[in-house]
């Protein structure tokens, strides 16, 4: 298992590194400035049983597909994580779609990584569009500049799909605040609603929204449907996270469950991550550590 290392400087002459997992599932499993990181390392035992936590990748489906088109797979047994989710009550064996388990081939700089995955990659004697159950080809490309880690990734497929980001980030103090400028509606497991009265929001739409509940939210970026901006607040440091697109078919999901140790702020590219709209869609991403 290679990591590839990316390496870079500030404009004040700080290091910036980002490291990556290409041959399981392109994980970033960190990302520093200085001695600062901001990936949370605790997720690490996610990642080794069934390839969640640190920095994972959502694509070409989001979460769970229905239980009728889930893919018949011959031999589970080469794929041993399966059995594990399964002695979970997960039927899904891919959750969030197979790029965030598969072998990606990748080219790299000491600043960049390009990285594709095509459904005519065979992986344990498989080939990745019998897992995903369509034909499918997605890119990733990284280059961490002065300011951070830029990031483009798309996804061509057979049918309606999607791309985004998974990483989990450290709360170092246990909590945090997430602030972005945010259109009134907004989508809980239920469907699309608006915000509720008791969440802070001001009258130019700019949320400030404390990580001490459980949440699991789908957000929207005002004033500009194309662009968002999401601050993480999280004491010992801020991270910003900026993404645009070129549809409106995007939003971002927040998770944090209620007393963990990290939050996911996750730029995807469909309005409603569980039911795409697109089977051609784009992402460009930026994160920032201040």
């Amino acid at each position: 298992m290679s990591a590839i290392i990316l390496q870079s400087k500030t404009s004040s002459g700080e290091s910036l590194q980002a490291t990556y997992l290409p041959e399981k599932g392109m994980n970033l499993i960190s990302f520093k400035k200085g001695g600062l990181e901001v990936i949370d390392q605790s997720t690490r035992n996610l990642f080794d049983e069934r390839f969640a936590g640190l920095g994972a990748l959502i694509g070409p489906h989001f979460h769970h597909r229905p239980q009728g088109i889930l893919p018949k797979i011959p031999d589970e047994s080469l794929f041993p994580h399966i059995a594990r989710v399964k002695a979970n009550g997960v039927m899904e064996p891919f959750s969030h779609g197979i790029g965030r388990y598969a072998p990606w081939k990748t080219t790299s700089t000491e600043k960049s990584i390009k990285a594709t995955l095509t459904g005519k990659d065979i992986w344990n004697g498989v080939a990745l569009s019998a897992l995903e159950g369509q034909n499918f080809i997605m890119h990733y490309e990284a280059t961490l500049t002065e300011t951070g880690l830029q990031i483009q990734m798309d996804v061509v497929s057979d049918t309606d799909s999607l791309v985004g980001i998974h990483y989990y980030y450290h709360l170092p103090q246990g909590n945090g605040k997430i602030i972005s400028a945010v259109q009134p509606e907004f989508m809980d497991h239920e469907g699309r609603k608006p915000l509720p009265s008791s969440w802070k929001v001001d009258q130019q739409h700019l949320m400030t929204y404390d990580l001490s509940e459980e949440t699991d939210f789908t957000f929207y970026p005002y004033p500009n449907s194309l662009e968002g901006r999401i601050i993480l607040d999280a004491g010992d440091y801020r991270l910003i996270t900026t993404y645009q697109s070129d549809s409106a078919e995007n939003c971002w999901q927040l998770y944090h469950p209620k007393g963990a140790s990290f939050v996911c702020i996750e730029p995807i590219s469909s309005q409603d991550p569980r039911h795409p709209n697109l089977s051609v869609s784009a992402l460009k991403i930026h994160l920032e550590i201040v």
